[in-house]
């Protein structure tokens, strides 16, 4: 299922919209749509919109937009399952393009919010950077979700300290339950939470804390336990974060979305 990521200049009371650089470049040179061809569009609030090209450019096209649930001829190209339940990863910031990775598979995997967090072991710093870094992250987004063709309206946000992870958690919630997990690389003194007990038949909004290189402190963990976060340990070998984050969370979504109770 292909699916067309609308600008965020798009207003959902346009009847057309006309696209130039790189989303010309993907309707008309990647995807090699002709005038009157049609595709799904998703605007950034996760509304779904069927697209047809009216004209095409040397350099922009017209499509002229309407809403999805008008025309069945976008509407049975929706995928027949229920929505993904909302997923929120908190990851602390790792070196280098390791982020890019990270988001761009989150992003295909269906994680509703991306949050980029400052932890005492981190390393990089978006520190007068972040604008521009942000907006390359909005691209990776832009390019995972036409991709994949994921419904699931992907934002990324940050930096904020991992002590303000439990108040931003509530109100990204908008008054769901809440369920908060925190991975690390070592035992605590604490109880280690099962994973598949405490996420399996959850309903709610599930946050997935994942700790940079050299992980988080027990400090740092055993604060957000406080908070009411769940620290899980994966039962599986050390994983380097960009690696835990994706295992996490193919994990934690299988459990959600299964059948099994």
């Amino acid at each position: 299922m292909r699916l067309f990521l609308l600008p965020a200049s798009f207003s959902k009371n346009s009847s057309s919209i006309e696209l130039r650089g790189k989303d010309y470049n993907y309707l008309v040179n990647a995807l090699r749509m002709k005038t009157g061809q049609k595709i799904m569009g998703r605007d950034r609030d996760g509304g779904l919109w069927d697209l047809e090209i009216t004209a095409i450019g040397r350099s922009s096209c017209v499509l002229s937009v309407r809403p999805a649930e008008k025309l069945s001829a976008v509407t049975d190209n929706i995928p027949d399952r229920a929505p993904l339940k909302p997923i929120v990863l908190y990851q602390c910031l790792p070196k280098g393009r390791k982020a890019d990775d990270i988001i761009k598979k989150a992003t295909e995997a269906g994680v509703r919010d991306i949050v980029l967090v400052r932890s005492r072991n981190c390393v990089a710093s978006l520190e007068g950077k972040e604008e521009s870094r942000l907006s390359r992250y909005d691209a990776i987004v832009t390019e995972a979700i036409q991709q994949s063709g994921s419904v699931v309206p992907t934002k990324v946000e940050g930096v904020i300290d991992i002590r303000d992870i439990p108040e931003d958690f509530e109100k990204r919630s908008g008054g769901l339950e809440r369920l908060g997990l925190v991975l690390h690389q070592t035992r605590l003194k604490e109880d280690q939470a099962d994973l598949f007990a405490c996420v399996r038949g959850f309903e709610g909004i599930t946050a997935i804390v994942v700790g940079p290189e050299g992980g988080l402190e027990e400090e740092e963990c055993l604060s957000l336990m406080d908070c009411g976060f769940r620290a899980v340990l994966l039962k599986t070998n050390i994983l380097r974060c960009e690696t835990a984050s994706i295992y996490a969370i193919g994990a934690i979504q299988t459990i959600l979305e299964s059948d099994c109770q």
